[in-house]
């Protein structure tokens, strides 16, 4: 199943691509934490992820042409 990924900011870095969005084609039934362990994202990064706008974890399910956006968390103050 094909999935698009986004990997904003500095996590732009992480990409297999070097680009901000790409694609990937999953096997059914994968999930965002197989979809990070395949392009290689580090697993102690902190992290925000949506998936079709949603906020998701690594365990959340993935479908067809799903929308994945991996960002870092606002911090300050």
């Amino acid at each position: 199943m094909m999935v698009h990924i986004h990997l904003l900011g500095y996590l732009t870095r992480y990409s297999p691509t070097g680009q901000e969005k790409f694609q990937m084609d999953l096997a059914p039934g994968a999930t965002v934490g197989a979809l990070l362990g395949k392009i290689g994202f580090p697993s102690g990064i902190e992290k925000m992820i949506l998936v079709n706008g949603r906020q998701s974890n690594p365990a959340t399910l993935l479908g067809e042409e799903d929308e994945v956006f991996v960002f870092s968390p606002a911090t300050g103050g």
